[in-house]
């Protein structure tokens, strides 16, 4: 217990004296948090409007919403489903076809611009061209969304997770090569165990620490409410920080012993890293994306990571509301430490 306790100790110590690794695991998540929360992305453009058909409905009335350039018309055939979207910001309203001849436009609260857009456009579409839905209402759905600001600080937090567990161990490994450190540890009378659960728990005592700063500052700069009220969707956040930091330090191990030479393991760690930024629902929801992209995405082990941490921070879920990001993410972690465990090397 002792020789964990010293690698534990000691890795921290050097992390902490590299300021290249305070800049990239706090500094520059920090950076990119406030600036896209503050940017004010996502904002008006031709909105995504989701379409429900309550009964049977003119397809003709059907045909002219979706012929429209204004605005882009989702089919959805729950109501609670398109109401979920509207609520995660995948969609900005939803119009409700009714049988009795009546149509309902649902927005968030201060969604001023958006309720004026699809009403106006309905209004023009319905009434004009078809004569047959006169009766227009519009309602405020009752909901938790953020906005943007919201949406990044969760996003934010699980990148920087992923970055700092894959970049702090693959550099560090690699200066552990060419310094002749692993060679020496392995003449030393310790097994690999002592050496990498060391590493591990000094990692992601700094990640979790890392996700709380994030969200904190989201909290006081972003005025972004996290958690609900919910101390349960904390401690859900502290198992998802924890449980994705292993991930990732497992997968930067894997990616220092597959290597080659020294000069490949940063472009490999690159090459992983990077689709996931894009692909993950990091900076946008992958609703967004192309429906066959979205099936890549969604086995991407940072996509179920993001989605648990924002399910906990932005609604209040617990652990056993995340069950399948957090299986995923076990699934994920039980791979890359089956990888690591035939493939690392001392030298």
């Amino acid at each position: 217990m002792k020789i964990y306790l010293s690698f534990t100790v000691a890795a921290s110590k050097m992390f902490f004296r590299r300021k290249s690794s305070i800049f990239w695991s706090l500094f520059f998540p920090v950076v990119t948090m406030l600036v896209l929360g503050n940017a004010g992305f996502i904002g008006y453009s031709a909105p995504n409007v989701g379409l429900y058909i309550n009964g049977e409905i003119n397809d003709e009335a059907v045909d002219k919403l979706k012929a429209s350039n204004s605005i882009t018309i989702r089919d959805y055939l729950s109501e609670s489903e398109a109401l979920a979207a509207l609520e995660k910001g995948t969609l900005s309203a939803l119009i409700t076809l009714n049988n009795n001849s009546k149509i309902t436009v649902t927005t968030r609260e201060g969604d001023i611009a958006e309720q004026e857009v699809v009403e106006n456009f309905v209004f023009k579409m319905m009434n004009e061209n078809t004569g047959e839905i006169k009766n227009v209402s519009n309602e405020i759905a009752e909901m938790n969304y953020q906005g943007y600001k919201g949406f990044i600080v969760p996003g934010i937090a699980a990148m920087a997770i992923m970055q700092n567990g894959i970049f702090s161990v693959v550099f560090t490994l690699l200066s552990y090569k060419n310094q002749g450190v692993l060679k020496r540890l392995k003449a030393a009378p310790i097994s690999p165990s002592h050496f990498i659960v060391g590493h591990l728990i000094s990692r992601v005592t700094i990640i979790i620490l890392q996700t709380f700063v994030l969200l904190l500052m989201g909290v006081f700069v972003l005025d972004v409410s996290i958690g609900q009220g919910n101390i349960f969707a904390w401690i859900n956040i502290l198992f998802l920080s924890f449980l994705g930091g292993i991930l990732f330090l497992a997968i930067g191990l894997a990616i220092s012993s597959l290597a080659p030479n020294e000069d490949s393991a940063p472009a490999i760690a690159n090459l992983v890293t990077f689709p996931m930024l894009f692909l993950s629902g990091v900076f946008f929801p992958i609703d967004f994306l192309p429906r066959i992209i979205g099936y890549i995405s969604n086995l991407l082990p940072l996509t179920h990571l993001a989605q648990g941490i924002r399910l906990s921070a932005l609604y209040g879920n617990s652990s056993i509301m995340t069950l399948p990001q957090i299986g995923i993410t076990f699934a994920w972690l039980a791979l890359s430490f089956f990888i690591c465990a035939i493939s690392f090397k001392w030298e």
